[in-house]
């Protein structure tokens, strides 16, 4: 059971972790159409903790997914 548990949150973790970091490359903080002067750091945007939240969840993911000791039932 925790490699299906490990699977799914690396999975989201994953996805959801790519998913933030292109929506910060395509938000107005980071884009060179605006002023320099008024760029925001990546925590400001509100995308770093969602970010770091996302990594751990697919770090947790994939230990349990590869770490795990199961026993073969068969």
């Amino acid at each position: 059971m925790s490699k299906i548990i490990g699977g799914i949150f690396a999975v989201v973790g994953t996805l959801a972790g790519i998913g933030i970091i292109f929506l910060f490359l395509n938000s107005s903080a980071y884009l060179n159409y605006n002023d320099p002067t008024k760029h925001l750091s990546y925590f400001e945007t509100g995308y770093g903790v969602p970010t770091l939240l996302f990594v751990l969840m697919a770090t947790i993911g994939y230990l349990f997914l590869f770490q795990s000791k199961e026993p073969n039932l068969k």
